[in-house]
């Protein structure tokens, strides 16, 4: 069981990475894209493994081919010490992506609409 100063302190390592350059590679030729880690908000989480997990939510600056900003959704593991970044594949998207995929899923499935109703229900004003 991890300390919660243990906690804090690989958290300020993740979110250390905030401005640094993120990178991907695709394969069989089809390029390398960069963009800049703008900002984070991270969430130390239950593991059924008993390995720390840590999920992100990134917003990622690109440049080229066009200036966008993306969403990004991965996680962070602790093993034997070491704190990795553990999403080897992630969904990284435009922001009206995001928005067109849950607009559909919402319309789609019940579970998901209450899913989102319950998380406004939470950051609503009171």
């Amino acid at each position: 069981m991890m300390s919660s100063k243990e906690i804090k302190e690989n958290e300020k390592k993740i979110l250390s990475s905030i401005g640094e350059e993120v990178k991907y590679k695709y394969p069989s030729g089809e390029g390398v894209y960069r963009g800049q880690l703008k900002d984070r908000c991270i969430l130390h989480v239950p593991s059924w493994t008993n390995v720390p997990y840590w999920d992100v939510v990134d917003l990622i600056e690109f440049e080229e081919p066009k200036r966008f900003e993306a969403l990004r959704f991965g996680y962070y593991r602790l093993k034997d010490g070491k704190l990795r970044w553990a999403s080897q594949t992630t969904l990284t998207e435009p922001f009206e992506v995001y928005k067109k995929l849950f607009i559909k899923a919402a319309k789609e499935k019940e579970w998901f609409r209450k899913f989102l109703y319950e998380v406004l229900e939470e950051v609503q004003p009171s």
